[in-house]
């Protein structure tokens, strides 16, 4: 798993997520394409690898309310709309990610607190036989490495 890491202002990230929130800013050209590109709960698009980054999906989902999800293929990504608290992916995509031609690279968790992996999140992992991905936070845009079991976990 590659991981590309963009130096910025945290403070002026959580201002900016915050402001996405409460309807007082709108999100960048290339959030909005990526929004219009699944604009409700299930869509899921075919995008250029590596156009999608785990802060674009903070600030998806600061602007809805809702998780994404990048799932990373060989030639192209993945973006996927979820709903307030998970995403959960069906039919061609579990298939995808269930051989392998897929990986959940990331996806996004909504509240507030201290950003952890539900169980769900470390059981799908196992189902997929894949041992970890990442979360970011909505919140302030802060990431962690998450694994499929608890033996794994780091704090």
């Amino acid at each position: 798993m590659e991981l590309t890491f963009i130096v910025s202002s945290t403070k002026s990230t959580i201002i900016s997520l915050r402001k996405i929130r409460e309807g007082k800013a709108g999100l960048s050209n290339h959030r909005k394409s990526l929004f219009n590109k699944v604009p409700q709960s299930g869509d899921w698009a075919k995008v250029k690898k590596g156009s999608v980054t785990t802060k674009d999906l903070a600030y998806l989902s600061s602007y809805t309310n809702h998780e994404f999800a990048i799932l990373s293929g060989k030639n192209e990504d993945i973006i996927f709309h979820g709903t307030h608290y998970h995403c959960v992916f069906r039919d061609i995509l579990y298939d995808l990610l269930k051989s392998k031609k897929l990986e959940l690279m990331a996806h996004s968790h909504v509240d507030s607190g201290r950003l952890a992996p539900s169980q769900d999140d470390k059981e799908f992992l196992s189902k997929i036989g894949q041992k970890e991905s990442i979360i970011v936070s909505a919140i302030d845009a802060n990431e962690i490495i998450y694994y499929n079991s608890d033996f794994f976990q780091i704090f």
